[in-house]
């Protein structure tokens, strides 16, 4: 994902942030740190889009911008109660090195059937042949990453 600050600004190969550009939820990389399993949680998703929302609004507006109150929108605030289930409690990273599933417990995502067609991907670099999907996701760390966008295999190492 993206590198951004604690405004949500996408960070630039020089470490500066890019003026007006922000980023949140699965797009924006690196908010735990090298954790990937989980990609990032609704709650980062809305945390972080709100983060930059304002961060968006305050580069558009500057100075015109008005501080708001979601109690205050809201016209008083939300009123409810929550109750937790008595089987609550733990996580999911409880049994992440555990070598058995728990009793219970779906099926893991890369359980699923498994696809009955390979499609070659086209590389948008010149010169370049036919790629599985499979192959474009060997490439994921930070000093080699591509992407497939509308069929075409991009290499965005030097982006990152």
């Amino acid at each position: 994902g993206l590198e951004i600050d604690t405004d949500s600004a996408v960070i630039s190969q020089s470490g500066e942030a890019i003026p007006g550009l922000y980023a949140a939820g699965e797009v924006a990389g690196g908010v735990h740190g090298n954790n990937r399993l989980g990609g990032n949680s609704l709650l980062d998703c809305v945390v972080f889009g709100r983060v930059a929302g304002k961060a968006c609004a305050k580069y558009m507006l500057g100075d015109a911008m008005k501080d708001t109150d979601l109690k205050e929108l809201s016209g008083g605030g939300l009123s409810g109660s929550v109750q937790a289930s008595k089987n609550a409690g733990g996580s999911y990273e409880d049994n992440m090195n555990s070598s058995a599933a728990p009793a219970g417990a779906a099926p893991a995502a890369g359980a699923a059937a498994p696809v009955k067609k390979e499609k070659k991907e086209k590389k948008a670099a010149a010169g370049g042949g036919g790629f599985t999907r499979e192959e474009v996701a060997k490439h994921t760390t930070k000093g080699d990453c591509w992407v497939i966008l509308r069929d075409q295999v991009l290499d965005v190492t030097s982006f990152l």
